[in-house]
């Protein structure tokens, strides 16, 4: 694949939307089933997930159309996996809706908004294909120029204490820890005990 010609776009079809949603649930099934959407079905996450993802505000990588990686840019204006009652009740029923969609928006609580001049980038996902063949890197690069030009001064983003790979990444492209959250209370079945804040600010 490293000879292969990937391009960074940001418009797809409904296939690779659906690539999209699939690659989503193989980076992170753990915090799927144990923090987001509480099941292991891929197929019920995938569901969801292309109801809810707003993907006007993500870049993907494409190689011979297929979707390899892409990363999520939220810009004030809402979470780039907006899960809803609506898309939750349509996989679940109504009672596993309900209680799918509380269980979230405790989590996201966690999450606070951010000011006009930064991006949050969440999540950035590569296909297992296609790591460590920069991948990452472009599209992380391609996020700092889509900042650039919308006027933002600042990138941040978090890391899981259990990801070394992926803080290195983000420390090489220029990103620093300001604060290290302990969240082992409620993220130790999915995987990891701290989360990592980190931020870039752009020249």
């Amino acid at each position: 694949m490293s000879t292969l010609q990937v391009e960074i776009v940001d418009r797809l079809d409904e296939v690779q939307k659906s690539e999209v949603a699939r690659l989503y649930y193989q980076a992170f099934a753990l915090k799927f089933s144990a923090l987001w959407i509480f099941t292991r079905e891929e197929k019920e996450v995938v569901e969801v997930l292309c109801r809810s993802l707003r993907y006007d505000n993500g870049l993907y990588a494409l190689c011979e159309g297929r979707v390899i990686g892409f990363i999520g840019l939220e810009k004030g204006d809402g979470f780039f996996a907006a899960l809803n009652y609506a898309s939750l009740r349509q996989t679940f029923g109504i009672f596993g809706g309900v209680w799918r969609y509380a269980a979230y928006g405790v989590y996201r609580l966690f999450h606070s908004g951010i000011s006009k001049d930064t991006i949050h980038i969440d999540p950035l996902v590569v296909s297992g294909e296609a790591r460590g063949l920069g991948i990452g890197t472009r599209l992380l690069e391609a996020a700092f120029t889509w900042s650039r030009q919308a006027n933002r001064s600042k990138v941040l983003l978090e890391v899981v204490d259990t990801n070394p790979l992926a803080k290195k990444l983000y420390e090489r492209v220029g990103f620093r820890t300001f604060k290290v959250e302990n969240t082992r209370l409620f993220s130790s079945q999915a995987g990891f005990h701290k989360v990592l804040h980190m931020e870039k600010m752009l020249k």
